[in-house]
């Protein structure tokens, strides 16, 4: 099974919901999109929350597309 990652500083300026805080934004923080099979998971996360250091971690559903999955500290 292979699993494809990309992350990095979001470069996109798109309206996102924060996998965290759950707080709309548009540019900056960290982005990161899995994808297997078809199916699209996203984990936007801003600015702030990307900046205050904290190690952040989820159960990632790989069976449904999400947009902005959530994810809480670790």
């Amino acid at each position: 099974m292979k699993i494809r990652v990309k992350f990095g500083k979001n470069p996109y300026n798109n309206r996102f919901t924060c996998g965290h805080c759950r707080e709309p934004f548009e540019r900056g923080g960290f982005f990161i999109r899995l994808e297997h099979g078809g199916q699209v998971v996203d984990i936007p996360v801003c600015p702030r929350c990307f900046e205050s250091g904290d190690l952040l971690e989820g159960m990632i559903d790989l069976s449904a597309h999400s947009a902005s999955h959530p994810i809480g500290l670790a």
